[in-house]
């Protein structure tokens, strides 16, 4: 037998009162919260992870990098465009988590 929509909707509902969320709304902001709050984590562990392997900040590596006169380190030049992204990354999402959290 075919669960109809107002069954579905009523076990979706009870989820959500299990879950201590009032309502969809709120469930949906959390989630939101929730997935950028990993996106953010994701691009800082990867700067982390740069820092760790340079021994350097962002800015300091770029300084480096561009300070080399007819050297070409062609990882090192793929590693800070890599990390350029992380850094973006990591502050666009924590811009995005400040702005959600200011719609609560």
């Amino acid at each position: 037998m075919e669960t109809s929509k107002f069954e579905k909707r009523k076990s979706f509902t009870e989820i959500l009162k299990a879950l201590n969320y009032h309502d969809e709304r709120e469930a949906a902001v959390d989630l939101t919260i929730l997935s950028a709050s990993a996106r953010y984590a994701e691009f800082s562990e990867e700067c982390q992870r740069f820092e760790k392997i340079y021994g350097t900040e962002y800015r300091e590596f770029e300084k480096k990098i561009s300070n080399k006169v007819n050297e070409e380190d062609f990882r090192e030049e793929d590693d800070l465009m890599a990390w350029k992204f992380a850094k973006e990354g990591a502050e666009f999402w924590l811009e995005k988590l400040e702005e959600l959290k200011s719609v609560l």
